[in-house]
């Protein structure tokens, strides 16, 4: 019962990680067409030098922590560890994920949409980032769930 609890567990981490990855992705390359842009005005202003280092490493973060979530789900459908392996695997995943929510968070949280027609890829892309950030949450509550199953069964 246990194997079979944690395995739908895991197939649907590892199916909800690649649809995350998918809209970092969308996100990132939305960002990218502003990339230009920002890196002349970071030029001139250390403001926007700091924001596109932030936009940067919050989207990196963001995006290896999914990756890493979705490589842990895969490994444990097709493997069988111990418990102190699985608590292990869990147990960094939980980190990796809350430590990335916060910091995509602390930087995109805030970010508003810009009401102006030329900029609809940077809306999309601050749209996506926050569902993502979300989805982060959901991936911390399943990574809280295997290791909930583990220690009850």
């Amino acid at each position: 019962m246990k194997s079979a609890i944690l395995s739908v567990i895991h197939v649907s981490q590892a199916a909800f990680g690649i649809y995350n990855l998918y809209l970092a992705s969308i996100s990132i390359s939305n960002l990218q067409g502003y990339e230009d842009m920002s890196k002349k005005a970071a030029k001139y202003s250390s403001t926007a030098e700091q924001q596109l280092h932030k936009t940067r490493t919050t989207q990196a973060s963001g995006t290896i922590a999914l990756l890493f979530s979705v490589v842990s789900s895969i490994y444990l459908i097709f493997g069988s560890p111990g418990t102190g392996a699985l608590q292990g695997v869990a147990g960094v995943n939980l980190l990796a994920l809350v430590a990335a929510r916060k910091h995509v968070g602390d930087f995109w949280k805030s970010k508003a949409r810009v009401p102006v027609p030329s900029v609809g890829d940077y809306n999309e892309a601050t749209k996506d980032t926050q569902e993502v950030r979300l989805n982060l949450a959901y991936l911390i509550g399943s990574w809280l769930a295997v290791g909930a199953v583990d220690l009850v069964f």
